[in-house]
């Protein structure tokens, strides 16, 4: 399955957004906590590890915490949340902020020890290649463990705009079960997926629809409507969602998927690892200025 992500969206969004993300990431905060309790009971020493779609970093802190003697690689898309994130961690940590895409991964065969992704799928085009990507550069018995959103996420949200202007406003989130096929195709080895039905209580449209934008969360599928909703349209959706209300909450369900997998052996040098030199951002010029 190719769910068609304006790339292009998605980084100004992130941009845009890097100020406000901590304060609405919910989600992002709640899916990184379960699967840092899904990694608890695994032996793990990795050397070099890699968060993908890192956001403010906070996921690469914890690795870093965690595994004192591991290089974090902290790999995002918005060159402003990453100067957000170096804002954050001690400048004699072990993580280096990388401005890269998840589709085309700066990084040789064979070279991560883990790779941590959460929540970055919603914004990925092809998971048939992300998945291989990701069975590329991991090493044999390495873990690469993520968390995403299900096809049931979001649903009423989908449903009400399709009966105002026929459009797509929902990114199209993927199945588990295509996840795991697409795993197990990449050549990622015993796929583990586990499913988590969340509903989030607004009191107002207003609310909820804060939250979505203020983390970036809005629709990016190149399929969307050409021009701007009209604002006609917005006050169609918050008076639906309004009748939707149940004791003064509108309900939102999500559904999070989470899922682990083991890497396979490839021919290359397992003490290696490369990053393309053009894609490192000097942050600590960027900052001061």
């Amino acid at each position: 399955m190719t769910v068609k992500i304006n790339t292009r969206d998605v980084m100004r969004r992130a941009d845009a957004t890097a100020s406000s993300f901590s304060e609405y990431d919910f989600i992002h905060k709640h899916c990184r906590n379960d699967l840092i309790e899904k990694m608890k009971p695994m032996s793990l020493n990795p050397k070099i590890g890699l968060d993908l779609g890192s956001a403010l970093g906070s996921s690469s802190r914890y690795l870093s915490k965690r595994f004192k003697k591991c290089e974090i690689l902290s790999l995002d898309i918005s060159h402003s949340r990453l100067i957000e994130s170096r804002k954050k961690r001690s400048i004699l940590s072990r993580i280096r902020e990388i401005q890269a895409s998840a589709n085309a991964l700066p990084f040789i065969n064979n070279s991560m020890d883990l790779i941590f992704a959460n929540q970055l799928m919603p914004w990925i085009d092809n998971p048939n290649h992300f998945f291989s990507e990701i069975s590329r550069i991991l090493k044999k018995d390495g873990l690469f463990i993520f968390s995403t959103l299900g096809p049931d996420s979001l649903q009423i949200i989908n449903t009400l705009w399709s009966k105002i202007d026929g459009f797509s406003h929902v990114n199209k989130f993927i199945d588990m079960h295509i996840l795991g096929d697409n795993m197990l195709q990449s050549g990622l080895s015993d796929p583990v997926l586990d499913v988590e039905k969340l509903t989030l209580n607004y009191s107002t449209p207003e609310s909820m629809l804060l939250d979505i934008s203020s983390i970036g969360a809005r629709n990016c599928l190149v399929e969307r409507r050409p021009y701007l909703t009209g604002k006609a349209a917005f006050i169609g959706l918050k008076n639906k969602l309004n009748k939707t209300a149940i004791d003064g909450q509108i309900a939102i369900d999500l559904e999070l998927i989470y899922g682990h997998a083991w890497g396979k052996n490839l021919n290359s040098n397992p003490n290696e690892y490369k990053v393309d030199i053009s894609q490192i951002i000097n942050l600590k010029k960027k900052v001061r200025t």
